[in-house]
């Protein structure tokens, strides 16, 4: 028997949860504590200040830009690369706000507020708002448009797609998003995605024909590949290798240092926008402060750090994916099975 055990704490699914899934106590919204609750609700206002974000990132972009075609110093370049990627990622989250309305709660105003986000990345704001409630309904269901281990339950397989997302699935989601949109949206929200994907495009092309090749490729195509990288890698946070089925664990949280969180408008907080989706980002760290206990208990995935997140999806791949079991920081795991 000892002998059994030992094996099955070896396999690689140690990495993940308990080997049946179980938590140590599974719970939800409605059984956090009422001044807790309280405390969260008067966190869903929304402070229009905090607006300005998109300017600072389109001009974060725009002076990356500037830098990495005036430089001839190669670091500088790639400094203004990465500066510029980080921003135009940013964006897509600010298009993910006006999904959610978090800039006016008016949705004629924040539909055209994802709109101008999504232009420099080719990001259908609109087919976006209409496919993301999907997304939070149906989280880690057959029904998910966002589930990764949708595509197979085979561990064999799952490996190689999470391989392939982490290179190059948001090249696949700038298309399909607009495409499952115009499929399953009311006639009137088809033909905007149809005529709003069109000007994105037009705009690119038009940038294309009358700036020089050189000033586009530094300034807009090498920080749009470095913002594709880092969509791929938040995207695998905030939902790949997680366990379905509870709301503390269909997702994941990755507490990263301040500076990092606010440039990436807080989407790394994601357990607690799935949690409260009304919340605007600016408020998420303060959620994440008042459930830290909570999820201590429902052994939530709530990693410190990317690079220790990383680190284990990368043991994950090399041992074997379990489809449907989440990694687990390694500072609860010995406490988190029942």
């Amino acid at each position: 028997m000892i002998s059994e055990l030992s094996v099955v704490v070896k396999r690689p699914s140690d990495l993940y949860f308990c080997p049946g899934g179980d938590v140590t106590k599974i719970f939800g919204r409605k059984d956090f504590p009422a001044e807790k609750k309280q405390a969260i609700r008067s966190l869903h206002m929304l402070d229009r200040r905090w607006n300005w974000v998109l300017a600072l990132h389109y001009g974060l972009w725009l002076i990356s830009a500037w830098i990495a075609i005036a430089s001839e110093n190669i670091v500088v370049g790639i400094l203004g690369y990465l500066i510029g990627g980080l921003s135009l990622s940013t964006l897509s989250v600010l298009s993910h706000e006006s999904s959610h309305n978090l800039f006016t709660r008016n949705p004629k105003i924040d539909r055209w507020i994802g709109f101008i986000c999504g232009i420099p990345i080719l990001f259908s704001g609109l087919g976006y708002r209409v496919m993301h409630p999907i997304h939070h309904k149906r989280l880690r269901s057959p029904q998910d448009p966002d589930d990764i281990e949708n595509v197979s339950k085979d561990s064999a397989i799952l490996r190689w797609v999470y391989v392939l997302v982490f290179f190059f699935s948001v090249y696949l989601y700038l298309i399909m998003v607009p495409v499952n949109a115009v499929r399953n949206g009311a006639p009137k929200e088809r033909i905007g995605v149809i005529a709003e994907f069109a000007a994105m495009v037009g705009v690119i092309t038009l940038g294309w024909l009358f700036i020089p090749t050189a000033w586009m490729v530094e300034g807009w195509l090498i920080p749009l590949l470095v913002a594709g990288q880092v969509a791929n890698i938040r995207g695998i946070a905030e939902h790949g290798m997680t366990t379905s089925g509870n709301e503390m664990t269909d997702t994941r949280t990755v507490a990263t240092n301040p500076v990092l969180s606010f440039l990436m408008c807080n989407i790394n907080y994601h357990i607690e926008h799935h949690l409260y989706p009304g919340v605007p980002w600016y408020n998420l760290p303060k959620v994440h402060k008042i459930l830290h206990e909570e999820f201590e208990t429902a052994g939530s995935s709530v990693y410190t750090s990317y690079r220790r997140f990383l680190a284990d999806v990368v043991k994950a791949l090399v041992n074997g994916v379990v489809s449907n079991r989440r990694l687990i920081p390694e500072h609860i795991r010995e406490h988190v099975c029942v």
